[in-house]
């Protein structure tokens, strides 16, 4: 059993849902309380799970200055403070609960905080997320707990070669805003205090920042009940400001190290309402695509859970220099992508990214099958204001020049690449 971070690209290409998709086989509500909170509900016809999430606009993007780490610092305390009445509880117990189906997660924009239960459980699952929304009780050990954890974790992905190339690459690409980094600073995390981390989450997760949503085999009308009862207590809140935006400091290739294992190259894409991103997401496929065993890089696009760059990543060759190796990965990529646009490419990306972007139908048994995914991308779509079906037809409408331009977002004066391993300064 592990807890998973919802860093996941894959699973969220495959499933998701949308209202078009499912309206002839699954039930939709939604609706706003009057403290803010947005509701959904999707309920299938069959299924033995349902899950529970919280989608707080409220990210990285969102901390205080000089407290990088501060919104991922409320995630833990979320998972992991007790409710009013009850016990605290470790991240081991959580996964010792629910295993792989607890799900949390930090990006720039966002906060998530999902559990996926048997039906059975839904109703309790609802009381407490309601619980931690509006009577959370955070004491000073689990601050101190949760920092601790925090900072391991911060440490672990730094002296991993390969995170530490994606990070690094990513930064150089879409630095975090006002100086921060992903995942937080470990310095700014320790200096945080009870009092400032409260006062942030107390101030801003609230229903007017918040989505929640329920997917899954479950009943409407009950689960409506439920919810209006539950979360009527549950503070407005008000949207965090958000820090000022970096400037890109892509500089082609950075050597981090003395002894490098792992290469990641970094490629910004275009906004979802950019007229370039469904060639960009024809791009996106066709490096996802396999083609055969001579390959030995890795590109993921998350557009949803990391919108904000595709990642190539790959071990360093075995008796190689770092960096010719890193410039034969960017070359074959650039050769990949600067290819003519080929029939049924447009297909092909809508059949890898159309689920998770609402681009595609999904049956309600694949609906009931992975309600955690679905709950998270319907929020996503939502918050990110996401027309898959608008985005479907100017995807199959790319054109070769629209292909070419976003080609050029992976050449050099627009992509990072970062050769990471070793002791890292």
């Amino acid at each position: 059993m592990r807890v998973s971070a919802m860093y996941v690209s894959l699973a969220l290409c495959v499933l998701a849902v949308t209202g078009l998709a499912c309206r002839k086989k699954v039930t939709e509500a939604h609706f706003r309380m009057d403290d803010g909170l947005r509701v959904d509900l999707v309920s299938t016809p069959r299924g033995e799970k349902a899950a529970v999430a919280i989608l707080f606009e409220i990210g990285a993007d969102h901390d205080p200055p000089g407290r990088s780490g501060m919104a991922r610092l409320v995630e833990h305390l979320f998972t992991t403070a007790g409710p009013a009445g009850k016990p605290a509880r470790t991240i081991e117990e959580v996964a010792g609960q629910y295993g792989h189906d607890f799900h949390a997660r930090t990006g720039a924009d966002y906060t998530l905080y999902a559990i996926e239960a048997p039906a059975g459980r839904l109703m309790a699952e609802i009381d407490d997320a309601a619980l931690r929304m509006s009577r959370l009780t955070v004491v000073e050990s689990d601050l101190t707990r949760e920092k601790k954890r925090l900072v391991a974790e911060v440490a672990a992905a730094e002296k991993d070669a390969a995170s530490a190339a994606m990070n690094r690459a990513a930064e150089a690409v879409r630095p975090t805003r006002g100086a921060g980094l992903r995942g937080g600073i470990a310095s700014q995390i320790e200096a945080m205090t009870l009092d400032e981390v409260e006062a942030f989450r107390l101030a801003h997760y609230g229903g007017l920042t918040a989505r929640l949503i329920v997917a899954g085999h479950f009943d409407l009308d009950e689960a409506t009940k439920r919810i209006r009862r539950a979360f009527a207590d549950v503070p407005g809140g008000k949207p965090p400001q958000a820090r000022a935006p970096s400037g890109s400091s892509v500089t082609g290739t950075l050597v981090m190290g003395d002894a490098p294992q792992a290469m990641a190259l970094a490629v910004p894409p275009p906004d979802h309402k950019d007229a370039l991103y469904p060639a960009f997401l024809v791009l996106a496929a066709r490096l996802a695509a396999p083609e055969g065993a001579a390959r030995v890089w890795k590109a993921d696009f998350a557009p949803l859970a990391r919108p904000d760059v595709l990642l190539v990543t790959s071990p360093t060759p075995a008796g190689q220099p770092a960096e010719p190796a890193a410039a034969a990965m960017r070359a074959e990529i650039t050769t990949l992508v600067k290819a003519p646009l080929a029939d049924g490419e447009a297909e092909r990306a809508i059949e890898r990214y159309g689920g998770v972007l609402g681009m595609t139908p999904l049956s309600a048994e694949a609906c009931a099958a992975e309600p955690v995914e679905m709950a998270f991308a319907a929020g996503r779509r939502a918050q990110l204001g996401i027309d898959g079906a608008a985005l479907a037809q100017a995807a199959r409408a790319v054109t070769q020049d629209q292909v070419a331009a976003a080609a050029q977002r992976f050449d050099s004066t627009h992509s990072a690449a970062v050769i990471a391993g070793g002791k890292i300064d």
